[in-house]
């Protein structure tokens, strides 16, 4: 029953009344009020794509039985990090080439160093662009999983730029 409204002139408010008056009592007879949160719009892109980011992620290790902070870490891993190594974002490029030299050596210390990396990249370090292709291939992830990651009407813009 969950639904969002994006209320842009004074004829979108009909929208949302008529939601309420159509579900509420159907909501408060199954003990389950409805809750309505009035916000206004996000215009901050890293604000609007870290939100988005971390609804994916629910959707996403709710319908793999997992936990979205392992979902985060395995995303940072296989996506953020070709990323970040691409456009030798901060120290991540010399960092990345190191582990690999760990890597490439066997060396007994490799698992634990590349755990600890994925651990402390973090996603505040890209930028508004390297943020969307890293949502856009998220998504494209997923949905060869099998997994639609739904996207509200409200966030749309943060994956698709003008």
């Amino acid at each position: 029953m969950e639904s969002r409204f994006t209320i842009k002139n004074h004829c979108d408010i009909n929208y949302v009344t008529n939601y309420l008056n159509k579900n509420h009592s159907k909501a408060a007879g199954e003990g389950r009020p409805l809750v309505v949160l009035i916000a206004p719009q996000e215009k901050d892109r890293t604000k609007a794509q870290n939100r988005l980011y971390w609804m994916w992620l629910h959707q996403w290790s709710k319908s793999r039985g997992t936990d979205k902070d392992y979902e985060h870490l395995y995303f940072k891993k296989n996506f953020l990090a070709k990323i970040y190594d691409r456009d030798d974002v901060g120290q991540y490029k010399k960092t990345f080439e190191a582990v690999r030299g760990l890597r490439d050596s066997n060396h007994p210390a490799y698992q634990q160093v590349a755990d600890g990396l994925c651990e402390l990249m973090s996603t505040t370090d890209a930028s508004t662009a390297q943020f969307t292709e890293y949502l856009n291939d998220i998504h494209a992830f997923c949905l060869k999983q099998g997994c639609y990651l739904e996207t509200p009407d409200d966030l749309a813009w943060v994956i698709n730029p003008p």
